[in-house]
């Protein structure tokens, strides 16, 4: 199965390797980048081994073969490195609970920093202008890219009334199928490679709506469906706050895109922030 942590679980899997795969390990890990596009045979050649050793490798990391591997790799490479590395502050040797909390805040600003950097800001301003033109936005999105989905859709419909989200799967495919060609789909998938993501994405392509798809892997199967891609999320690795660096990644992205909007709608973003506001505060006490 694929992983988004494969350079950690070579790193755990080393000791247990024979030679030839560990030669395809140190190969690995010392030039990922360089392997994107490399077949099996590729691989081999540069390992001075032969394909046998290259599929065992893939074997030992539980992958399911070689294009198995490539997809991990994939994964494990499509953001800046600090999506792999700043998230590791231990937390097991806490001194206490105020040392623990100063270390979750490095975490955060941490995944703050490397998500800035991950942006594509052209592609967020056509997203933007997409927003801007659509008669209705539909977000998407599943498991935590759900929560996102979800308070995007909270924050939108403060400034503007054309905003869908729904967290059940089969109802988000439903909504899919309905969009057309002046409606805006804007899909939250952190991994990239989740089927159902996929699905709404070729759905509403096929309907002529426009798409837009958040993900930390640019080589989704679901580009071939968008309009924009929009760099976003991280490699989330176990027992390192993983989870936080997608987390903050997302929702930071979200902000952008709601502030821009703001922007450039003007007095009627004003105005209609000033409705949505009075109508809850005549709930309160």
């Amino acid at each position: 199965m694929a992983t988004t942590n494969l350079m950690n679980e070579i790193t755990i899997a080393y000791p247990n390797m024979t030679r030839a795969e560990k030669k395809v390990a140190d190969i690995v890990l010392s030039r990922p980048q360089d392997l994107l596009h490399a077949t099996i045979n590729d691989l081999a050649k540069i390992c001075n081994v032969g394909e046998t050793s290259v599929f065992r490798f893939c074997r030992t990391l539980s992958l399911n073969g070689y294009q198995d591997f490539k997809l991990s790799l994939a994964l494990s490479t499509s953001l800046p490195d600090c999506t792999q590395s700043k998230d590791t502050i231990n937390l097991l040797n806490s001194s206490g609970c105020e040392d623990t909390s100063r270390r979750i805040l490095q975490i955060y600003k941490n995944a703050l920093d490397c998500a800035l950097g991950s942006f594509h800001f052209d592609a967020i301003s056509r997203t933007v202008d997409l927003i801007l033109s659509a008669r209705s936005t539909h977000f998407f999105g599943f498991g935590g890219s759900g929560t996102t989905a979800n308070e995007a859709k909270n924050k939108f419909l403060k400034i503007l009334p054309n905003i869908v989200y729904n967290s059940d799967s089969h109802i988000q495919l439903t909504q899919a199928a309905l969009l057309g060609r002046e409606d805006l789909a804007i899909i939250f998938c952190n991994s990239g490679i989740t089927k159902d993501c996929i699905e709404i994405a070729r759905i509403c392509h096929t309907n002529n709506a426009h798409v837009v798809f958040a993900t930390m892997f640019l080589k989704t199967p679901a580009a071939a469906y968008c309009d924009v891609i929009l760099p976003c999320g991280a490699n989330e690795g176990p027992m390192e706050g993983g989870s936080i660096s997608n987390k903050m990644s997302q929702l930071l992205l979200v902000d952008i895109l709601y502030a821009e909007v703001y922007r450039l709608l003007g007095d009627r973003a004003l105005e209609n922030k000033k409705k949505t506001s009075q109508v809850i505060t005549e709930k309160m006490m």
